[in-house]
């Protein structure tokens, strides 16, 4: 232990004898350490820690194959929810939730609040008691009864965390509703978005549903039971179903997905490429500090060949180099804590909304990670130079005095530098194919404004707005003061704004088909909107017209359609004048418009007809937009007061412009770009230094052989280009093996790119020519650095 603790004294002296020379090599570990500290906090976050639920790995969401409309995870129809649960023998228990939206009032603003109504066994299922309170019965959501439980977030903002809240009465969409319970901080299901859980409150006659496809359903296998087996049997379930009720569950088939998946998502892709990373940035660090110590084992040789001369064995002068490492990383593992500290802001993205993490921390497993991380590095890096000095002549040694010798060193550090430079090579493959993407993202067509036009929600509680004259007083009354507004040029509601929803979608009939023909079959998406919408967001009218302020209940029902519809349902013929049939409304097609990315950007544009909100019964139009001639938020409160001078008691929410509504939708690649891109800039460096560390250390070593060549007639020329060649040797061994493990990585980051190929050419081009440019800048200070050697001085101080 004396030993140990000595040797550890004696790095530490070593250290604070050359402070510049570790100072470089500790801010580059650290880099390294905290890079893969704050990623690995992430991945232990998402994808490591078990979901806050009991025996978590059974549960499954259960959702509708609806691949034939394009919707392979399609929410279920509540009558098919109740043939599996009453039909399956694989699950435990199976439990149903649908969508909630409840404007909060009283305690503060009104406040619109997001949650969700579910059966009573929901609890049960997923093992999760309230923090205070309890849970409501099977009676209570079936007597309808008026209770709520809280998520910890709601019950943190809008009440202060008080204690005295359970049996408190609250107003929620003008009922007065009681707290029975709090949820545990960190239960977020569905999302984190989820405010609230009220019984589901299904009546027979939604039970008997098959037509509505709107709920969630989750379960929980039986022990014992494997995936593939639940799914095989809900698999036959479904076929039953198609052979029972063709005219709903014609090729609609049951898909299990297990619940983690379903919360990562895409997210886990991201997450391993993001470690990936950090691992080539640390590995690229231990490289760079192997080459480094290399350079001081040379210097150090005389001191070794002394130590054993005088009686030290070669496992004492290991572990003396190994101590020397191990300190060297734990303090860069000190400092990258903090390094570690200050990126977890820019990870906060990469949590998917059902994760229970809200914030990501550096706890003891974290710490403990990033310890093994300085252990393992500290010994990567140290082990090159021990062996190198080890292997070296003693008696060579104490010839030299402090000269140093290269000589066991000629292969080995050429070859962390080929490494190097191949990580980097890697690194930037990634950053680049995210530029491409995102450059692909933002010259993509969306088919409307993104520009100017200010975005918001309300939510009008129907127990007032009980009447369609109403809703429609409502909408005229807010449009017309907004539009008087100064700097408004225009305004309008929709039932959802393009990237709002990804669904919500309706089946309809053509004229002229059978009047039993399933209507489900052809689905669209389904939009209301007020006049001057497609103004409003600058859609492209194709053919025929918008809709008009002359466009009301006792006029000709009209629609418009996108131009996808009007290929598929009337290819080669105009739109204008046909007709299509929904429930039981007949309705004129009167303007074709140019298809809008209304689903987001990775979703192929859908089949879309939209409604005037003044032909529709209970028009539910919750989204405004607003165009304005400058700044759109420097509107948003005189908009916001003009509706609440309508109604005070209306929530409004999601405030933004509609670029910033858009850039929600790919906001997770801009951060992976960045990350991505911060990670193959600092690669590309320390891969730049790497080889400008070998060429300068064999400018210094060759000094002699340099001067004896120039002596001889060698000119500078030659000189400059035989350390080129030497540089650009090793480079582009490093660019060859780089690129070839490049093209067979990059297929994994498929689910990242959008438009964007693995192997995209340009992508390639790009990075190497890069690299080789950097490379050639690393080269040119020991090129000419040696140009300048002194023939008769280089001989003479040999």
């Amino acid at each position: 232990m004396q030993d140990l603790l000595g040797e550890v004294r004696l790095a530490l002296r070593l250290i604070a004898k050359n402070p510049g020379f570790y100072a470089i090599a500790i801010v580059a570990l650290a880099l390294g350490i905290g890079a893969n500290t704050a990623v690995f906090t992430a991945v232990d976050a998402v994808l490591i820690r078990p979901l806050p639920y009991h025996d978590p790995d059974r549960l499954v969401m259960v959702w509708e194959d609806a691949s034939y409309i394009g919707f392979a995870r399609n929410t279920p129809a509540p009558a098919n929810y109740v043939d599996w649960r009453a039909q399956n023998t694989v699950f435990e228990d199976i439990a149903a939730l649908r969508y909630r939206g409840y404007t909060i009032t009283g305690d503060g603003p009104a406040e619109e609040l997001l949650g969700r109504g579910v059966t009573a066994n929901f609890w049960p299922l997923l093992g999760v008691q309230p923090m205070l309170g309890r849970t409501f019965s099977d009676e209570e959501d079936r007597s309808r009864a008026r209770v709520v439980v809280l998520s910890y977030n709601l019950w943190q903002r809008r009440f202060g965390a008080d204690q005295r809240i359970i049996g408190r009465d609250i107003v929620l969409n003008g009922q007065n509703t009681t707290v029975i319970g709090v949820m545990p901080r960190g239960f977020h299901f569905p999302t984190s978005t989820t405010d609230f859980w009220v019984p589901a409150n299904f009546s027979s006659q939604d039970l008997a549903n098959r037509g509505s496809h709107f709920l969630n359903v989750v379960a929980r296998l039986k022990a014992g039971v494997s995936l593939k087996q639940a799914q095989t049997e809900m698999a036959e379930i479904a076929k039953r179903l198609e052979q029972q009720y063709p005219a709903t569950n014609r090729q609609v088939g049951a898909t299990l997905v297990p619940l983690k998946d379903q919360v990562v998502g895409v997210q886990s892709t991201a997450l391993y490429v993001l470690l990936g990373a950090a691992a080539c940035v640390l590995l690229i660090a231990c490289s760079n500090i192997a080459n480094l110590l290399l350079a001081r084992a040379a210097v150090r040789h005389n001191e070794m060949s002394i130590r054993v001369a005088i009686g030290a064995s070669q496992g004492r002068l290991l572990r003396q180099m190994i101590v020397e490492g191990l300190v060297l990383s734990l303090l860069a593992a000190a400092l990258g804590i903090g390094v570690a500290y200050a990126g977890l802001g820019l990870l906060k993205g990469y949590l998917p909304a059902g994760v229970a993490t809200t914030e990501l921390s550096l706890d003891l497993r974290v710490l403990a990670f990033c310890l093994a991380v300085a252990v393992i590095a500290g010994m990567l890096f140290s082990l090159a130079p021990s062996f190198s000095t080890l292997r070296q002549n003693v008696q060579e040694g104490l010839r030299q005095g402090g000269r140093g010798n290269a000589g066991s060193q000629g292969r080995l550090r050429p070859a962390l530098v080929v490494t190097a430079t191949a990580l980097s090579i890697i690194l930037l493959v990634g950053a680049g194919l995210m530029v491409q993407t995102l450059m692909r993202i933002r010259s993509t067509d969306l088919g409307f404004r993104t520009t100017q036009i200010l975005t918001l929600r309300t939510a009008l509680p129907l127990r007032v707005y009980d009447t369609d004259a109403k809703l429609r007083t409502f909408y005229d009354t807010a449009l017309a003061r907004i539009k008087a507004l100064p700097g408004v040029e225009s305004a309008a509601f929709s039932s959802n704004l393009p990237f709002t929803a990804r669904g919500n979608t309706n089946g309809f009939r053509l004229e002229g088909q059978p009047a039993d023909a399933p209507i489900h079959r052809q689905d669209a998406l389904y939009r209301e909107v007020t006049a001057d919408y497609f103004q409003t967001i600058g859609a492209r009218l194709k053919e025929g017209r918008f809709f008009t302020s002359s466009d009301q209940a006792e006029s000709q029902p009209v629609i418009v359609i996108n131009d996808l519809f009007a290929e598929r349902a009337w290819p080669g013929e105009s739109a204008i004048g046909k007709r299509i049939l929904t429930q039981n409304t007949t309705w004129t097609v009167v303007g074709v418009i140019a298809d809008m990315k209304e689903r987001g950007i990775d979703l192929e544009p859908k089949m879309a007809y939209y409604f005037p909100t003044a032909q529709v019964g209970r028009p539910t139009a919750f989204w405004l937009a607003v165009k304005t001639k400058g700044d759109p938020a420097a509107i948003a409160k005189s908009v916001q007061s003009a509706i609440w001078e309508i109604d005070r008691q209306l929530p409004i929410a999601a405030v933004r412009p509609m670029d910033a509504l858009v850039e929600l939708d790919f906001a997770n690649r801009q951060q992976q770009m960045f990350l991505l891109g911060a990670f193959s800039a600092l690669a590309l460096l320390e891969a730049a230094l790497g080889i400008y560390g070998v060429l300068a250390y064999m400018v210094a070593q060759r000094r002699r052989e340099i001067g004896l060549r120039m002596a001889l007639g060698a000119t500078s020329g030659n000189v400059v280009q035989t350390v080129l060649r030497h540089g650009f040797v090793l480079a582009g061994l490093g660019i060859v093996i780089g690129t070839g493990i490049a093209l067979a990585l990059s297929r994994v980051m498929q689910s990242l790119l959008y438009q964007t190929a693995p192997n995209d050419p340009a992508t390639y081009a790009g990075v190497v020519t890069l690299v080789a440019l950097v490379s050639l800048a690393a080269c040119a200070i020991p090129s000419l650095r040696a140009a300048r050697v002194d023939p008769m001085k280089a001989l003479r101080d040999e």
